[in-house]
């Protein structure tokens, strides 16, 4: 009877450690077809250094998050795989598909220049079922010097939204890097616009966006961001500032969904509304306006009508009349 009660009480301790062990491995941030950071569980690639540009992760856990498909390391213009995960049915078969993997990678560098392609040190091949997530962005080195861009799969045959995705997903990459925020200054010590990763630098385009166009009404979003209804309200309200309805989940969408209108709209400035004064802020940046260019070439904006114009229509995408989750990541405040 003794040694039962010894054994019971092991029993009971292991099983406390296991749970306290899974309640702390939610370390990584996903976005739904546009953005939006939701925490999905243990990041794979996270070796317990927080200082890793995740260029050999995964190894402990060949099943991955959620989703997980194929990881590549990003080598310049090219992706080296580095882990296929443990999958099965029509994962399998989206795993051995490595010409749309390929495909994909392809489309990436028309948005993405070389010059941002070095912060990405990884591109993952995933499922977004059943949660509807299309691409998300994440840092993979703790200076936000390093990012992983990861694309879903399963949304990858409607190229136009697929291309909008890039575009919205690479607009995180350009505004939330360890050229633009600080991640070395935390929220009480940051005087610009927090965004959840660090502290934007003064002169960033999120923290001129911030200082612009949200410092004013911040306090009622804050207020209004508690409930679905709340932001409905204020995105009924302050409408006209905004150049979809997802971009009013926060500064960090609102900056993405500017510069994906930005670069996919044939024209340029359409009025003087708050909506139209951001797409100006994009213009007043000679290097957003190059980038602007390379997307637009890349993807034959300037052919003609006998060639392939392969951008999407600006806010067209699925989820452009949709919320995110404001309370993730660079949702956060700073005075």
């Amino acid at each position: 009877m003794k040694n039962l009660k010894h054994i019971s009480i092991l029993a009971i301790l292991f099983s406390l450690l296991f749970i306290f062990n899974s309640c702390n491995n939610e370390d990584i941030y996903e976005e739904d077809l546009t953005g939006t950071i939701v925490d999905v569980g243990n990041d794979p690639n996270d070796d317990g250094d927080d200082d890793s540009n995740g260029s050999e992760p995964g190894d402990d856990n060949p099943n991955g998050s959620d989703g997980d498909i194929t990881l590549y390391r990003v080598e310049g213009d090219n992706i080296v795989k580095v882990q296929d995960y443990k999958v099965t049915g029509q994962d399998l078969v989206y795993q051995q598909d490595i010409e749309k993997h390929q495909h994909i990678w392809d489309l990436t560098k028309k948005v993405v220049p070389p010059k941002y392609r070095s912060k990405m040190s990884e591109f993952l091949i995933f499922n977004g079922e059943p949660s509807g997530t299309a691409g998300f962005v994440v840092e993979t080195s703790s200076d936000l010097s390093k990012w992983q861009m990861a694309i879903a799969i399963n949304y990858s045959d409607d190229e136009q939204e697929l291309i909008y995705t890039i575009i919205h997903e690479f607009a995180h990459i350009l505004t939330l890097n360890n050229d633009q925020v600080n991640s070395g200054i935390n929220e009480s010590s940051c005087n610009n616009f927090f965004t959840g990763e660090g502290c934007s630098k003064q002169a960033s385009y999120i923290n001129k966006l911030y200082g612009q166009f949200w410092a004013d009404i911040w306090g009622e979003y804050l207020k209004a961001s508690d409930s679905e209804t709340g932001l409905d309200n204020f995105y009924n309200k302050y409408e006209r500032r905004f150049v979809t309805q997802y971009a009013s989940t926060n500064p960090g969408e609102d900056i993405a969904e500017v510069f994906a209108v930005f670069v996919t709209r044939n024209g340029g400035v359409n009025g003087n509304s708050i909506a139209e004064q951001k797409i100006q802020l994009m213009y007043d940046h000679p290097e957003l306006v190059s980038l602007r260019d390379y997307i637009r070439n890349n993807l034959g904006a300037s052919r003609t009508s006998k060639g392939r114009n392969m951008l999407p229509a600006p806010g067209s995408w699925k989820h452009a009349n949709t919320f995110g989750n404001p309370k993730k990541s660079h949702c956060s405040k700073t005075k």
